[in-house]
């Protein structure tokens, strides 16, 4: 289905008030307005890109200081508002990260000692590459633990969803792969969702609560994340706000949103706004605020990268007063993103769309000019100069290539042909 039908409803740009408890500027402020008003292209690239939804959230002086919401929860239906829900996808993680670090300051949990003792339900395949080094939470937080899967499909409506076990295990129903170490834990870094799933069994076992119920009560009810949840499918109650998620091309993904087994990876459902409270709260922890959700020293550790510039369950950038940490999300026709300065502002963006990416990374300059933000997230592949530079000199020597072969082949077509009888 394509979103040509609807475009009046994208360009509705719906200004709601937030969730209770959060501190807001009226919309009224001139500043805010002026900002606001800098958005106003939005609607247009959403029809561009076939993006039903987007919503945001922005952070300023320790706030969330505005959210705003523009085009439609489904093609065709009601308008999204701030506390429209999304799925996060990889952000999860994020959360998650936070959970195991207030259990480690609990001393539940150890980040430095073999995951083997914590797991009962499940055990880790031991091999070569176990026995010359033990995996740790701190290996797994980080991706550097040699676990193997990078990520999960989720399981359409109607299908039958796999226990956690049998995602770990790539037994049937699950439809990926088993979840094994291949190379020497902490030797370097690969991106691995199967590792943030080993981790959802150690909190299971370690505390013997099912997974989202020890989330709302370790992380998501702290932070006063009113607007999220863990558990999956989402519960009937809370599909009334639910997005619907679209593929690349605008068209509906059949039977709507995915449900995720693997939820330390990548089943949060969540809203802008609470992702903003997220950031705040490790804002708060790392300025060593009074009754911050874990220590300074925690939140320093959490945020200290380990390869590369992935940290504990977050991605690092910039430098000195402009350093920040951020982590992107996607999950079947969702996509999120969110970004905080250590000290400052921030922002977080959620879509119910494929191909929603370059969206948000127009949104997040616009602000940048309005905010003054020097460094932030970019797409790095394609803004790196010398990255340009190497692409141009392929297609030089590529056309030079093509020139060579059609005049080699030229030149023989026009040599005469010699008969011999």
């Amino acid at each position: 289905m394509r979103l040509s039908a609807v475009l009046t409803a994208i360009a509705l740009i719906t200004q709601t008030s937030p969730p209770s408890g959060i501190a807001v500027e009226r919309a009224a402020s001139p500043s805010v307005q002026d900002i606001q008003q800098s958005l106003r292209f939005v609607p247009d690239r959403m029809a561009h890109y076939r993006v039903p939804a987007l919503s945001l959230a922005c952070i300023h002086k320790g706030t969330v200081e505005w959210t705003q919401a523009f085009g439609v929860a489904r093609v065709g239906g009601e308008p999204v508002t701030p506390e429209t829900l999304f799925q996060a996808g990889s952000i999860s993680k994020s959360v998650t990260t936070l959970a195991v670090l207030r259990l480690v300051e609990q001393q539940k949990l150890n980040l430095d000692v073999d995951v083997r003792q914590y797991l009962r339900s499940w055990k880790l395949p031991t091999n070569r590459f176990t026995e010359q080094k033990k995996v740790t939470l701190r290996e797994l937080l980080s991706h550097t633990a040699g676990a193997t899967v990078h990520g999960f499909e989720g399981y359409a409506a109607g299908e039958k969803v796999p226990t956690l076990v049998q995602v770990l295990n790539g037994e049937r129903p699950a439809n990926s792969a088993p979840v094994t170490i291949d190379f020497v834990p902490g030797t370097k870094f690969r991106y691995a969702g199967g590792g943030y799933a080993i981790i959802q069994q150690i909190l299971i076992d370690a505390t013997g609560e099912p997974f989202p119920d020890l989330m709302q009560e370790v992380a998501l009810q702290p932070l006063h994340m009113t607007h999220s949840t863990f558990q999956q499918p989402i519960p009937e109650k809370l599909r009334p706000m639910v997005a619907m998620p679209y593929d690349k091309d605008g068209n509906a993904i059949e039977r709507g949103p995915h449900t995720y087994p693997e939820m330390a990876p990548a089943g949060l459902w969540t809203t802008p706004s609470d992702l903003a409270l997220f950031a705040l709260v490790i804002q708060d922890a790392l300025a060593g605020k009074p009754g911050a959700i874990v220590s300074r020293s925690t939140a320093q550790e959490m945020l200290r990268p380990i390869v590369r510039d992935y940290a504990l369950g977050f991605v690092m950038g910039g430098n000195g007063p402009n350093r920040y940490f951020w982590h992107p999300g996607v999950n079947a026709g969702f996509v999120a993103f969110f970004f905080a300065y250590e000290k400052g502002d921030g922002v977080a963006l959620m879509t119910n769309a494929q191909n929603s990416k370059a969206l948000m990374l127009e949104v997040v300059q616009a602000l940048s000019k309005q905010y003054g933000w020097t460094e932030f997230p970019t797409d790095s592949t394609f803004s790196n100069p010398w990255v340009m530079a190497l692409i141009f000199a392929c297609i030089i020597l590529f056309t030079y290539l093509l020139f060579r072969l059609i005049r080699h082949r030229k030149r023989r077509n026009e040599q005469p042909v010699t008969l011999h009888v």
